[in-house]
């Protein structure tokens, strides 16, 4: 899957939490989180002006077994981009899973940079001002939010170190047949 590392989900109400605690600059918080978020989709729409489609399937079809490549979801949000073109665009940023993958086909249809930038930003910044707003006022509650979190947090790291015990075990095995 195509995605940033953190998701802004996950920071951005902590970063809020520490606005209200007088930590952080809500200002500067935002403006940060916006150039972090324009800088993670920035390859991807690159990616699609410059290989186009064609060339994207024809890269990730070699390179298969290695990354794992949405293409029916590309398909997907393809489509969607070129029949709402911007308004994609905008509503995508609030969409888990489509934040990276709508700036391919904002590259392969040749949307100029400067208007990708303006929408991006513009949707980013909406999403983001709200989540750190949110953590704004849920300050007083945040150890409820930590509390589970903690939780969820654990499962999720033994679930991905189960994923990559049994990758590598699938690898190993595949190695041993071939030799």
């Amino acid at each position: 899957m195509i995605a940033s590392p953190i998701p802004p989900e996950l920071f951005m109400p902590l970063a809020g939490v520490m606005v209200a605690q007088n930590k952080l600059n809500f200002v500067y918080v935002i403006v940060a989180g916006v150039l972090g978020f324009l800088l993670s989709i920035m390859p991807w729409y690159l990616a699609g002006k410059y290989l186009g489609q064609d060339g994207l399937y024809q890269y990730f079809t070699k390179k298969r077994k290695w990354i794992k490549f949405p293409i029916r979801k590309i398909e997907k949000v393809n489509g969607w981009f070129k029949q709402y073109g911007k308004q994609t665009l905008l509503l995508s940023i609030l969409i888990p899973g489509t934040r990276n993958l709508i700036s391919i086909p904002a590259g392969i249809s040749g949307m100029p940079l400067s208007l990708f930038l303006t929408y991006s930003s513009l949707a980013a910044t909406l999403w983001l001002t709200s989540l750190t707003y949110a953590g704004y006022v849920l300050q007083d509650r945040f150890y409820l939010i930590e509390k589970y979190f903690s939780s969820i947090s654990n499962l999720a790291i033994a679930i991905l170190a189960m994923t990559a015990i049994g990758w590598l075990i699938k690898r190993y095995w595949k190695f041993r047949a071939k030799v």
